[in-house]
């Protein structure tokens, strides 16, 4: 990989996004609909122009910015030649070249997880979207999703380069990369090697259906979310300040909505939301929905949308994007944020080895160390482990669940 190429990964709650550029050429992929802005001052700040944007598959968990890109920047939509979507705008198949700058990235068809699915493979990654995750795979129940093509496409990627880095569509463990290596190691589907027990075990596995995934369907292939609009925090906040007919609808869980809230919003669960339509039904008000990172919020407003509420804007980024911009807030009794626990167990774990060196051995003084250096790196790489796994216990767990009242994309839930 030669110094012109350049890789940034875009997180939106469990989505995986990424752009690629060479030159002052790049392309997208699998755009985001919470993520607008980032991408556009990611681009504006590097001076790329975008050539290209890829879905490498439809998405049936959460809304596709595609559309909203191609008619903003301009920059056709690729997707492979059995996907279903008015947005494409070149198909794909199995061997094609994507030449972006200097640099040629290969299309692998990847059938599994949906019918239409590709990775796209070069500079030594796989983007893998939603076929292999981290320790898993995608689900193969809906989407004419097959078992069967899953285990034959974990095949072809077992033959790719031990060191190629997989970066995948989604991870729900707060994992960023993995390689081959890794997981043909350390991943169970990966592991098997018998087709039949494999294709078994998946037809065995009876897992719930992400939330609203027809309509989210729908919307991806008819190019809808173009529909959508997104309003920035600060505007947002302006926006209500000027009109008291604006409303801000919250769709995170009381448990989230408790622990900080903004001053004035409505919390309906989006779980808890067809069931209050008719109560949100007033065409004087505009509603603002909001979530936490922007996943839930876009579905909620779809549902409004398409129930007659016409005056409707989504928050990008959610009240994560809306505490970094340091607007105001109403703190509640909820749970003590990740971050805060972090710095507590840390300071806990420093002040313990240096008393416990002092007092009883040097070896203790390590603890410190420990700490130092993975405070260091969580700096450096915006990877924190300690965060990681605080998120693995059940209190955690409890707190930060998306509650979608459906399942994920993974074939584990």
């Amino acid at each position: 990989m030669t110094m012109d190429f350049k890789l940034k990964q875009f997180i939106a709650g469990s989505c995986y996004s990424y752009i690629l550029s060479s030159r002052s050429e790049s392309l997208i992929i699998d755009p985001h609909i919470s993520l607008l802005d980032e991408y556009a001052e990611y681009l504006r700040r590097n001076k790329l122009a975008l050539k290209y944007i890829i879905d490498t598959h439809t998405h049936a968990d959460h809304f596709s910015l595609s559309a909203v890109l191609k008619g903003k920047l301009n920059a056709p939509v690729l997707m492979h030649e059995k996907a279903v979507s008015d947005v494409a705008d070149r198909r794909l198949k199995d061997g094609d070249e994507i030449k972006l700058g200097d640099k040629c990235f290969k299309i692998l068809y990847a059938p599994g997880h949906t019918d239409d699915t590709i990775n796209i493979y070069g500079e030594g990654k796989i983007f893998t979207g939603d076929v292999l995750l981290i320790g898993s795979v995608g689900r193969t129940d809906f989407q004419n999703g097959s078992p069967e093509s899953m285990f034959d496409t974990l095949q072809r990627l077992k033959m790719l380069p031990r060191e190629t880095v997989v970066l995948p569509g989604h991870d729900y463990n707060g994992k960023r990369s993995s390689t081959i290596t890794k997981e043909k190691e350390n991943n169970p589907f990966m592991k098997e090697a018998d087709k039949e027990a494999f294709v078994r075990n998946a037809r065995s596995k009876k897992l719930p259906k992400p939330f609203n995934i027809d309509n989210i369907v729908r919307v991806n292939q008819k190019g809808g979310a173009k529909a959508l609009e997104m309003i920035s925090p600060k505007d947002a906040k302006e926006l209500s300040m000027r009109d008291t007919s604006v409303k801000f609808l919250d769709v995170r869980s009381p448990l989230e909505f408790s622990e900080v809230h903004i001053q004035d919003s409505v919390n309906v669960p989006i779980d808890m939301l067809t069931s209050k339509l008719e109560d949100l039904s007033k065409p004087d008000t505009t509603y603002i929905v909001l979530c936490r990172t922007g996943n839930r919020s876009p579905m909620a407003a779809d549902m409004l949308l398409q129930s007659g509420i016409r005056s409707v804007k989504v928050m990008g980024g959610g009240m994560t994007r809306w505490q970094k911009e340091k607007l105001s807030v109403v703190k509640g009794a909820g749970g003590i944020s990740l971050e805060r626990q972090v710095r507590l167990i840390a300071g806990i774990l420093v002040l313990l080895g240096i008393l416990l060196g002092w007092f009883v051995s040097s070896v203790f003084i390590w603890i410190s160390i420990w700490v130092a250096c993975g405070l260091i790196l969580a700096g450096l790489t915006d990877n924190c482990l300690m965060g990681m796994l605080l998120m693995k216990l059940p209190y955690n767990k409890k707190l930060y669940k998306t509650k979608l009242g459906g399942g994920t994309c993974s074939i584990n839930q």
